[in-house]
């Protein structure tokens, strides 16, 4: 049986961190909002750990066998180095294109981003409580086991939801990162709301639920449910979206992922505001003024922040019909906006009629193109 080769297990990827680094910054100013308390031997109080702390990417964000499985007794820590390994290094590539919206690169990529970011959420400390209270695992062998099992699972519902990657290069303040990356942003689900169990978020398939997640310090990516961006609203806020599931093979592009928008130094502060509170324990930064953004907000009312990020109207408009995909062998495949497929074989005889004359009317167009260009 092979030795453990590793121990330190970083749950936030260093070179996600490094993202966060202004040019001759090696190390990041730490927030802990929940230091150390030292006791007596008596229970009482003698002091506390430091609040700020100042660290580098190696030293920030990991714990001990946090993955560690054992086998007959034996650590073992394929977990980490097999699995998540994979994962960052496959991740840190479709990140990097996705940033770059290099769309070359992003056809082969595009679906590795969002495993990634369901790694990211789903392998922190925060990420794990969840997994153990909702799967019931008894102990480590169980919740790594559970892990592997139901990764992916938030990866269909984001593809599915509206894209942006807004920005804050025209802001002093820039984005921070937490121990606890992917943020799920719920406007009318205040922090420690009595649906929801301590220290978890809303559910993902909520309508009102958006995903946030700090790509580096000058850009954040938003993900919202269509329905959500067409209409919101505090009664619509906790009900389910349309088709929610955690698995399935739905047709996705990736060509409609909206960029540009700039932050206000106010609304970058919201953000930093919603991740802050969302965190599990730590927020990080080379400016220890950014994980503060309470002091300079006139109001931290949760149902007032983040209004800048729904999307613009014309990346919901309201799809009618089925998207059409045929395949090599001459079959179709129909889903709509939602990923539903046909329900009876008069939807399906209706969906093929429809694609066989938009595939006729393309070729005659393209024919006739083609005619008078010779």
């Amino acid at each position: 049986m092979p030795k453990q080769q590793s121990y330190r297990h970083h749950y936030v990827p260093q070179w996600y961190q490094r993202g966060f680094l202004v040019e001759g910054c090696t190390a990041f100013k730490v927030l802990d909002m929940r230091p150390h308390v030292y006791r007596d031997d008596k229970g009482v109080i003698v002091g506390k750990g430091r609040q700020m702390l100042s660290k580098g990417p190696d030293a920030l964000f990991f714990e001990r066998d946090l993955y560690t499985t054992r086998v007959l007794g034996v650590p073992n820590d394929d977990i980490e180095r097999l699995l998540f390994g994979r994962i960052d290094s496959t991740g840190k590539d479709a990140i990097k294109a996705f940033v770059e919206n290099d769309l070359e690169k992003m056809h082969f990529t595009y679906t590795q981003v969002f495993e990634f970011l369901d790694a990211l959420r789903l392998r922190t400390p925060k990420g794990l409580r969840f997994l153990r209270a909702k799967l019931k695992a008894r102990n480590q062998q169980e919740l790594m086991s559970c892990m592997q099992e139901v990764r992916r699972m938030h990866c269909v519902m984001w593809m599915e939801g509206a894209i942006e990657v807004f920005e804050a290069a025209q802001s002093a303040t820039k984005f921070i990162f937490s121990d606890h990356p992917v943020t799920f942003f719920n406007p009318y689900v205040f922090p420690c709301d009595r649906e929801i169990p301590k220290g978890l978020d809303a559910p993902q398939h909520w309508l009102g639920t958006q995903t946030l997640l700090p790509l580096d310090r000058d850009r954040l990516m938003v993900i919202t449910h269509r329905e959500w961006g067409r209409k919101q609203g505090e009664r619509r806020a906790r009900k389910p979206r349309t088709n929610p599931r955690l698995f399935d093979n739905p047709m996705i592009m990736y060509d409609g992922v909206q960029r540009g928008r700039q932050l206000s130094e106010k609304q970058v502060r919201e953000v930093n505001y919603i991740v802050k509170m969302r965190a599990e324990r730590y927020v990080a930064s080379c400016t220890e003024g950014d994980l503060f953004p309470e002091r300079h907000l006139k109001t931290t009312l949760w149902n007032r922040l983040g209004r800048f990020l729904l999307p613009r109207s014309f990346a919901t408009a309201l799809q009618v019909g089925f998207m059409t995909m045929k395949t090599q062998d001459g079959s179709y495949y129909f889903q709509d906006e939602f990923g539903r497929r046909p329900k009876s074989k008069a939807e399906v005889d209706r969906a093929m009629k429809h694609a066989k004359d938009m595939e006729a009317m393309m070729k005659r167009i393209l024919g006739e193109r083609f005619n008078d260009n010779n």
